[in-house]
């Protein structure tokens, strides 16, 4: 007796705002998954048959200047919607953003209660909790959108070291790149573990990923979006090597280095020379991982005089000495 096949229907929701990367690379993991279910056997074959969908119209231009050709957002139409992530710079846009997504919530609540699955992606999962979906549940998104969102949609149970987050028929997954580890846990949850881990291989990707923690930098996790806060972390994530005070960093901004103090503090929770040694040892950090540099030039590099004082600030940060941390890697200090 032949085993039918299984379809399982996919929308890709697109958007003008939408990243180009998490609306296109899912697409080519479950084409690629369509190839490899040919040699499984016939008990395990499925097939993903993928659209991008839209509430505005037959064709959306992002702005990347692609152009997808969609088909309407219908409840039951689809098994599975996924929402790409959000484009920005900062949390300060991605507010932007949202404010002109209403025609995306407004399919996404209808679809919600469909009996299939919403996925959302890195910064996509602000659209779900902005229609309101996700209240009461858990979830995850960007790690370096985690203090924002959790600010934003405090009904939210955020959980942002996990990779990817099921709750009912909510599906969420972590940072840029993680539209692949969502890509593949769906052909896992529809086609099955081989089918899944075969499909990784055949991407060059990590089948075991389930954190976002090993690429977490804390110094650069957004905060509240405030402009003359993030204009202040512009401005210093620039001058990493180089010695700077708070009149110049006030004067920059446009106000008082004690009300810069003070919104500085409240959304980054560090101070401005905190959150300086907090980027400056995770420069250091990357270096000391991923090339030979001697502590001296690292330490130059990361606008310090001398390697003492380098030393005691990464100490401080890191909870190791440079050399220790270097010697992890099994590298010479």
């Amino acid at each position: 007796m032949t085993t039918p096949l299984k379809i399982i229907r996919i929308g890709i929701l697109v958007f003008p705002d939408c990243v180009a990367s998490s609306a296109v690379v899912p697409f080519d993991v479950f084409n690629i998954a369509n190839v490899v279910v040919q040699y499984r056997p016939a008990a395990e074959h499925v097939r993903f048959v993928v659209r991008w969908a839209s509430q505005r119209g037959e064709h959306v231009t992002i702005k990347d200047g692609l152009s997808f050709p969609t088909q309407p957002v219908s409840a039951g139409e689809y098994d599975v919607l996924i929402v790409p992530g959000v484009e920005h710079e900062n949390s300060h846009d991605v507010a932007g953003v949202l404010e002109r997504l209403g025609a995306e919530r407004d399919a996404l609540r209808d679809f919600a209660g469909s009996g299939g699955l919403i996925a959302s992606n890195c910064s996509g999962t602000f659209l779900l909790a902005e229609a309101g979906l996700l209240d009461g549940r858990r979830a995850t998104t960007s790690w370096w959108l985690s203090k924002y969102f959790g600010k934003r949609y405090p009904k939210v149970a955020l959980d942002a070291d996990e990779l990817i987050v099921r709750d009912g028929a909510f599906l969420s997954s972590g940072g840029a790149t993680s539209y692949i580890d969502l890509g593949l846990w769906l052909v896992g949850h529809f086609g099955g573990e081989a089918l899944r881990q075969m499909t990784a291989k055949i991407l060059v990707a990590d089948s075991h990923r389930a954190s976002q923690t090993p690429y977490i930098a804390s110094a650069i996790v957004q905060g509240d979006g405030h402009a003359v806060v993030e204009r202040a972390r512009r401005w210093l994530n620039q001058r990493m090597d180089q010695e700077w005070n708070m009149v110049e960093l006030a004067a920059h901004c446009n106000t008082s280095s004690r009300t810069l103090l003070r919104r500085f503090q409240k959304a980054v929770g560090l101070s401005p020379v905190q959150y300086t040694q907090q980027l400056r040892v995770e420069r250091a950090k990357a270096l000391l991982e991923s090339t030979t540099l001697s502590l001296e030039d690292i330490t130059a590099r990361c606008g310090y005089a001398n390697v003492s004082t380098f030393s005691t600030v990464f100490k401080r940060w890191a909870q190791v000495t440079p050399r220790e941390y270097r010697g992890r890697f099994g590298l010479r200090a």
